[in-house]
């Protein structure tokens, strides 16, 4: 069963997206007016599930003139737990599939390394795509577009056929490495696929799954 599936019978769409939003970003304060605009959804629809969010001490408000701005509960004591299940469904990686689905065919591999598959992202840190196979970048460009746009922040994305990839881990190129050593978010393929495009001589500390 997909994971975003799960989700889907723990809690509304709405609620997902609403918490996809701040808790991906808790460093930036949304309020109400722009954070219906980034969704794509109605003022009034959000009203009940930030006052909801609130109450229960996931969410802070603070006001500013006449805007209010919410924001994460630093001291909300299953803030990990919440931003590690979003990650894994409504969150990043599922917009990052869903934008790259027409390459699919094309991609051998592809997952998120850097600051935010370490959980140590700032508000304004770029999202670090790894992606191996017969793709050209500028045939991503469309696609990611509008994932950077989705997840309000820069997909910035390395490109290498499987040819390269595994060229560069024979050489012990010293970037690749570091990449393979450190935790990953996998947006297609997994950790095993990775180890076979790298002759089995990829990293194997610190992975994160996806799903």
């Amino acid at each position: 069963m997909r994971t975003a599936k799960l989700l889907d019978a723990l809690m509304p769409r709405t609620r997902q997206q609403v918490l996809g939003a701040l808790l991906l970003r808790p460093d930036r304060g949304w309020f109400g007016r722009e954070l219906a605009r980034h969704l794509g959804l109605q003022p009034s629809s959000l009203q009940r599930e930030l006052a909801a969010l609130t109450e229960a001490g996931i969410l802070t408000q603070r006001r500013e003139g006449k805007q209010v701005y919410y924001q994460a509960d630093p001291s909300c004591p299953i803030l990990g737990e919440l931003q590690g299940l979003l990650l894994k469904t409504a969150g990043l990686v599922d917009v990052l599939r869903k934008h790259l689905k027409p390459l699919a065919p094309d991609i051998a591999c592809a997952f998120v390394y850097g600051s935010v598959a370490r959980a140590e992202e700032l508000s304004d840190s770029d999202v670090d795509l790894f992606l191996i196979g017969d793709v050209k970048p500028s045939a991503l460009a469309n696609g990611l577009e509008q994932a950077s746009q989705r997840l309000a922040r820069t997909v910035n994305p390395t490109v290498l056929s499987s040819q390269e990839f595994a060229r560069c881990v024979r050489a012990k190129d010293r970037f690749v490495l570091s990449v393979l050593e450190r935790p990953k978010l996998f947006v297609q393929g997994s950790s095993h696929e990775l180890d076979e495009l790298a002759g089995g001589a990829a990293g194997r500390p610190g992975r994160r799954r996806s799903s």
